[in-house]
């Protein structure tokens, strides 16, 4: 008897194991980057571990993404990315992550020029930068989270002015931007601006919204150098600007970002190389790196990326191991409503 008992509960584990495995969709856990890869040798945005082992395709849009930002807790992903036509301007795109299939929604339709960069906050408001005709600075705009949904997006000017690069505070209440005379703070509540340097371009907020990592362009011996800054906006007068190893290369950094430890700055440089040997067109080679903040060392990474990557952000969300169906339709095909009404692609 006690034998059979043994025997039937085997079985009954055995068979709830079966049943779990057929219907609990199978996930990879704690994704670690969202990216665009080289666009010379890849399309879309993908999904994969810092290794590149996992990797796999998450949206292919027809489009170049140029920015990318990520709403805290992964539910939307924001791009800057060329409208229909690059000539009259470039837009903002949101894709949802909850639905795969459902596409980009443009949340701009060519109405503000080019749009620089773009971000999302941790509620799911979007501020943008733009210029009209890629050359008259226009300002910084802010999308409602409750804006983000509607057919067309009604976007509010926050600031009148140049404005290149935009991040989000942690708090959701603060905005960091840039342009030629430095780095800016922008209050979206009072719409108070306050100088925090004046130079560095790209700041990025920390995970803990304490410090900004920016880029700094410097002059030497009549070549452009870039390296990387740090400041505390608890202390302002403390900044720490990172050495770079320049000896394999004076590639300007294009690219930065925290990653989620809040002590590591990755950030990516573009090496302009021929297409193939003999050609005259270039292309880009992108150079990954991650520079510690306490110590201040440089290693590569994304070494096993063909080509390297060009934009990218953390991620601690899983998604299933196999793409949907609608991810391998033709994007044209796609016309799909929001539950609004908003029209995605």
């Amino acid at each position: 008897m006690t034998h059979f008992i043994r025997h039937y509960r085997s079985l009954l584990i055995l068979c709830l194991s079966f049943v779990y495995s057929v219907f609990i969709v199978n996930t990879v856990p704690a994704e670690e980057i969202i990216y665009q890869p080289n666009q010379w040798l890849q399309d879309g945005i993908w999904i994969s571990d810092i290794n590149g082992s996992k990797e796999r395709r998450l949206y292919n849009p027809p489009l170049l993404i140029k920015e990318l930002s990520i709403q805290k807790g992964d539910r939307y992903l924001l791009g800057v990315g060329n409208g229909t036509d690059p000539e009259v301007g470039s837009d903002v795109y949101l894709f949802d992550t909850n639905n795969l299939g459902k596409g980009r929604k443009n949340l701009t339709y060519g109405r503000y020029g080019f749009v620089l960069d773009a971000a999302i906050s941790r509620n799911g408001d979007v501020v943008f930068s733009n210029s009209i005709l890629n050359q008259h600075p226009d300002g910084i705009y802010l999308i409602q989270q409750y804006e983000v949904q509607e057919p067309i997006p009604n976007a509010e000017k926050l600031y009148s002015g140049p404005a290149d690069n935009v991040d989000w505070a942690p708090n959701g209440k603060e905005v960091v931007f840039s342009n030629s005379n430095g780095i800016f703070l922008l209050d979206t509540i009072t719409r108070e601006v306050t100088q925090i340097l004046d130079y560095g371009t790209r700041p990025v907020f920390s995970p803990d919204g304490n410090r900004l990592a920016f880029i700094v362009i410097t002059d030497i011996n009549n070549k452009r150098l870039g390296k990387i800054g740090i400041i505390s906006l608890n202390h302002p007068q403390e900044v720490l600007i990172l050495d770079r190893d320049t000896k394999k290369t004076n590639a300007l950094p294009h690219y930065l970002t925290w990653m989620p430890d809040g002590d590591t700055i990755t950030y990516g440089l573009c090496e302009v190389v021929p297409f193939a040997p003999g050609d005259t067109r270039k292309r880009c080679e992108y150079l990954n790196f991650a520079v510690s903040v306490s110590d201040g060392s440089n290693r590569p990474i994304f070494t096993n990326f063909k080509g390297g990557l060009r934009t990218w952000e953390w991620t601690r969300k899983s998604f299933p191991v196999e793409p949907i169906a609608k991810l391998t339709t033709k994007w044209s095909q796609l016309k799909l409503k929001t539950q609004n009404g908003g029209t995605n692609e």
